[in-house]
């Protein structure tokens, strides 16, 4: 008995309904209504960068000024030395002072940002968080 290739299904139109229906949903862009609220990584709109991606690129910009080797795989955290972290942490303050980081406007953050040692705090144990957290920092990066 031989063997019957497979049917290359036509993008458009299948020949059962319920794969119609299936594309017609997946194809179907989301109103405004279906919408449901943002997750906290999604990027906010304008210029503001989420927390996560903000760290990333303070990290990688100290890596690159210090000319740290990083190998593939390799955690960021162990090769930083305690004045970079200060740095990367004055420049996560300085983005939230400038709304550059997006950070939800509670009395908590308001306060935060009003007192620069517990802005300094607030970097650093956010700056300790995504090291551990971001695959890209932590050296577990998928393949």
């Amino acid at each position: 008995m031989e063997k019957q290739k497979p049917k290359l299904v036509d993008s458009k139109k299948t020949d059962t309904p319920v794969m119609d229906q299936i594309k017609a949903t997946l194809e179907k862009k989301p109103s405004q209504g279906d919408l449901a609220t943002p997750r906290a990584d999604s990027k906010p709109s304008g210029d503001v960068l989420t927390q996560r991606e903000a760290v990333y690129v303070e990290v990688m910009r100290v890596v690159r000024e210090e000319k740290i080797a990083v190998g593939e795989g390799q955690a960021v955290k162990p090769l930083l030395s305690e004045p970079q972290i200060k740095k990367i942490c004055s420049a996560l303050v300085v983005g939230f002072q400038a709304k550059k980081i997006a950070l939800k406007d509670t009395p908590s953050n308001k306060q935060k940002l009003a007192d620069p040692k517990l802005m300094d705090l607030y970097c650093l144990g956010l700056l300790n968080n995504w090291l551990r957290r971001d695959k890209r920092l932590n050296g577990t990066l998928a393949k």
